[in-house]
């Protein structure tokens, strides 16, 4: 493990929780004052949540974004890259004709591990906060915190997961002892992001709104869930995953009721450990000091419904209508079809790179240096005829807030990653544009998966229809997907999925979960002069190497992955 990440030192994590309070917007803008030590620093909520904002504040760096849209999307076959030669790292990685020393391979697992790194000193720490009171309000505040944590640490898990399958699963508490440890298996790194995101589930209200949006609610925690469970099944086998991955769509999208012991799947997960003790170590008030209207939850309790914070209408935060594109907009932010997305707040001094964290991405993807775009051939492939084609833009169109694209000649662009004039800062490559990170088709479309799976196909298909019922409202079509097989259901569901996601970073994680990632980029070859996606070999290219220093300092604790 790169050494710097693990030998900070607790005042390293109050400086760059004051960093998070400059660059994160609303709940982050709080001021930190006084000088705590690393003994007494995490005895307050407020001291949590400085610590908190550091977490969050990892997601707004350029380091973040970058190995988003590198491996997610660059890595797939819907769009073409402005760098795709064999000389650089980023061409290297894009042609899966890397080393074990590949920059960007030890750029992803660096970033992610700091973010796991920053959640853990929150998740370690929460039990220093000192109650002085009893109210139940406190108690809340501080479960608030410690379920965003594991929300983040969860998230973070899964991107190092689905990037090189089972890896070190980090103590809490670092010291000398333990920086070095070996890989866990894929199946207890899944069961420790699970458990993460279950308890995330009922320590968190089902949204938040006003002045605290951005932080990750229930919706967030649960809708994760499901995506982490669909990636721990493998489609055309019955699974325990598949039905559990059901069962939560019918709690976040239908509507059916959901307890406390089922959310945590208690007691299977705890054993040992009796209903209170569970309750007070996620921070619920003790039974013997609740009083008057507090709630003592016990395992029956109903957590909050999901089902009615959420919309695939294109609403915003206040129920306003928005058009398809707009949902990606400034206007779109927080709006009723977004269950995550990460907060970015420009500088406005003209402050560049991490300190500004303002989404430059947005900036130089819509313009004539633009890093990665979809090509007449791609646009076919992906979209068809569908509606949700016309809000992808080519070269001299004219955008909705009527500027004329310059972006080449053959590119085709989202409006997803647009920023219409009159939302640009002063200042250029400062941008406040968040970044949707899951939204609710994304939930209903695994809703859809995971019901074809388990043989509920009726309602598999209304899953899928209840999304492009929506999208036809765009062009007044009245073309519904159609009953069918197992597989011609899926196969459905897995169009609609590229075509709903499209250029959202996701689509390579999406086509090595179905197993059909050789099959794709074999296709995308075919059409391309250079052959990218020709080298992917299936078996092995599904997950990338560990970073070789990393083997290397671990002293061969850590192993590699086959094939590397």
């Amino acid at each position: 493990m790169c050494k710097y990440i693990f030998k900070i030192k607790a005042i390293l994590v109050v400086a760059l929780a004051s960093m998070a309070l400059v660059s994160c917007d609303d709940f982050l803008d709080k001021e930190l004052v006084g000088n705590p030590t690393e003994d007494d620093y995490y005895t307050t909520n407020y001291q949590l949540q400085t610590a908190l904002n550091a977490t969050y504040d990892l997601l707004q760096s350029d380091s973040f974004t970058n190995i988003e849209w590198w491996f997610g999307e660059a890595c797939g076959d819907d769009v073409i890259d402005s760098d795709e030669g064999l000389s650089s790292d980023l061409g290297q990685l894009v042609n899966f004709r890397f080393s074990n020393n590949n920059s960007k391979i030890l750029e992803r697992w660096t970033t992610l591990y700091k973010g796991v790194h920053r959640a853990n000193q929150v998740i370690a720490n929460i039990h220093k906060c000192e109650i002085t009171n009893t109210q139940y309000n406190t108690y809340k505040a501080i479960r608030e915190i410690y379920g965003q944590a594991k929300f983040l640490r969860a998230f973070y898990y899964f991107g190092l997961v689905k990037t090189f399958g089972g890896v070190p699963i980090r103590p809490e508490v670092e010291t000398v002892d333990n920086l070095v440890i070996p890989r866990s298996s894929l199946e207890e790194c899944y069961a420790y992001i699970e458990k993460d995101l279950r308890e995330a589930a009922v320590m968190l209200p089902n949204r938040y709104s006003g002045g605290d949006c951005g932080k990750a609610g229930a919706g967030a925690a649960v809708g994760l869930l499901m995506k982490v469970l669909m990636y721990e099944a493998t489609n055309g086998t019955p699974s325990e995953k598949w039905e559990q991955c059901a069962q939560m769509g019918d709690y976040f999208v239908k509507g059916d009721p959901m307890t406390m012991a089922k959310m945590l799947d208690y007691p299977a997960r705890y054993e040992g450990m009796d209903w209170d003790e569970l309750r007070e170590s996620l921070w619920f008030k003790p039974k013997a000091l609740n009083a008057g209207s507090d709630p003592y939850e016990g395992p029956d309790y109903e957590i909050a419904k999901l089902s009615t914070a959420y919309s695939l209408e294109y609403r915003d935060a206040v129920n306003n209508p928005l058009t398809y594109y707009e949902q990606f907009w400034i206007e779109g932010e927080f709006c009723k079809g977004s269950v995550f997305e990460i907060v970015f707040k420009e500088s406005g001094d003209g402050t560049l790179g991490d300190t500004n964290e303002g989404g430059y991405i947005y900036d130089t993807l819509f313009s004539t240096s633009t890093t990665m775009w979809a090509n007449d051939e791609r646009m076919n492939t992906i979209f068809g005829t569908d509606a949700r084609r016309q809000y992808v833009l080519g070269h001299h169109q004219t955008t909705p807030d009527m500027q004329n694209t310059e972006i080449g000649s053959g590119r085709n662009l989202p409006l997803k990653w647009y920023t219409p004039v009159k939302d640009r800062s002063t200042y250029g490559g400062d941008n406040g544009k968040n970044r949707r990170v899951m939204r609710y088709p994304e939930v209903v479309l695994t809703y859809a998966e995971a019901l074809n799976e388990c043989g509920r196909r009726a309602e598999a298909l209304e899953a899928l229809n209840s999304n492009k019922r929506v999208v036809n409202k765009i062009d007044n079509s009245t073309v519904l997907y159609i009953g069918g097989g197992y597989g011609y259901l899926r196969d459905q569901i897995w169009k609609e999925r590229r075509i709903e996601l499209a250029f959202e970073w996701d689509r390579f994680w999406d086509i090595v979960r179905t197993g059909r990632a050789k099959e794709c980029l074999a296709e995308l070859a075919n059409s391309r002069s250079n052959k990218r996606g020709l080298y992917f070999r299936k078996g092995v290219n599904e997950i990338f190497p560990i970073p070789q220093n990393e083997i290397d300092i671990s002293n061969g604790i850590v192993t590699q992955n086959p094939g590397y």
